[in-house]
């Protein structure tokens, strides 16, 4: 059995501006890297131990994980499955492309049905991002088997593969539970044949 922290990034100025990031290598803002701190003051208030970190190796995540991973003084493992979704030629474009049909009929139905969205032009499908996130959470139940607390750090969609591949549920039921806040966290008890839901969307301060 293990216990995960997953945790997304905080906010950076393409999430203010309400711009597609994926794997484009925007940086926390300052509100961003506030609420990292927050969360890990949070933590060490409660006397919460980790065992691990990991995180992606895109440096909003990087740094939100260091951040609020600091008192523990673990090393950050970055991990390249844990990127974001790649939005190809959408990077940097307004959310509505992946928000509103009426703008885009072909990649607007990312969040109200997953199951459509069509991989944009050197981007990434949904299935393929859920592959690269089952193939970590296989390596890390191999690794760590002795109830050990992990923090991995990640990205709204990915974070939501991650509960997606622990769930089992269907590509439509992608964003089942809500849309992740920044620095929002989910933490999750697995075992094998077993996930336990313990919270889902909590943000700390």
């Amino acid at each position: 059995m293990i216990e995960l922290y997953i945790l997304r990034h905080g906010q950076t100025t393409w999430n203010a501006a309400r711009r597609i990031q994926g794997s484009t290598d925007i940086e926390l803002n300052e509100k961003g890297r506030q609420a990292a701190r927050n969360t890990g003051k949070a933590w060490e208030d409660m006397g919460l131990h980790f065992d691990a970190v990991y995180s992606s190796p895109l440096k909003r995540a990087y740094e939100t994980a260091c951040l609020a991973s600091a008192y523990t003084g673990l090393e950050v493992h970055r991990d390249k499955r844990l990127r974001e979704l790649c939005f190809g030629v959408l990077e940097g474009e307004d959310v509505t492309h992946i928000n509103d049909p009426g703008t885009d009929p072909l990649h607007g139905c990312f969040f109200e049905h997953p199951e459509r969205y069509q991989r944009p032009e050197g981007g990434e499908s949904l299935e393929e991002l859920c592959a690269r996130v089952q193939s970590f959470l296989e390596d890390l139940m191999k690794k760590y088997t002795h109830g050990e607390r992990i923090l991995v750090a990640g990205h709204g969609a990915m974070n939501k593969a991650i509960m997606r591949v622990l769930k089992k549920t269907p590509l439509k039921d992608f964003w089942s539970g809500g849309f992740l806040k920044n620095c929002s966290v989910n933490i999750v008890r697995i075992s094998p044949g077993q996930c336990e839901i313990i919270e889902e969307g909590k943000v700390y301060g």
